[in-house]
């Protein structure tokens, strides 16, 4: 998420080539945090609107809500109404992003779930070891630590 949805593509802060955008938009599925246009989209609001009703993990409604909450709940309205306005045209324009988009919901459970929990399998770890550990725990694990930069700062 850092090099990839966060840097490179809602930052902007480095130029990669093609083989670095395949891998990065990879580990984007594997961390299933949303399609990388989605997880730019919510971080440039967060820049634009922080701290305000625009702010999807809007850190004024306290440290659950900007930890986790803000993904248990209905978007605020202002959210939906100024989401509109960010250009998100250089993100549109990557064919690998508008590919990744367009086959999430297909490619996010291979990749995050049913492959992490095959592998190990392989090399005769039990499938509900592999899945437990290398699925759900290496899941939750990611996403906590991703969600307290958002609670924590």
């Amino acid at each position: 998420i850092t090099a990839g949805a966060h840097r490179l593509w809602a930052h902007k802060s480095y130029k990669a080539r093609l083989p670095l955008r395949l891998l990065l938009t990879l580990f984007n599925t594997l961390a299933f945090q949303d399609a990388v246009i989605d997880w730019a989209r919510d971080h440039r609001m967060h820049h634009k609107y922080s701290e305000t009703d625009a702010d999807p993990h809007n850190a004024t409604r306290g440290f659950f809500f900007s930890h986790v909450g803000w993904l248990l709940v209905r978007k605020h309205p202002q959210i939906k109404a100024k989401g509109h306005t960010i250009d998100l045209s250089d993100l549109k324009s990557d064919p690998i992003l508008r590919l990744q988009k367009k086959y999430y919901l297909t490619l996010m459970p291979l990749i995050c779930f049913i492959l992490p929990s095959y592998i190990p399998t392989l090399w005769g770890e039990s499938a509900f070891n592999a899945f437990f550990v290398c699925s759900i725990f290496r899941y939750v694990y990611v996403l906590n630590v991703t969600w307290l930069v958002n609670s924590a700062a």
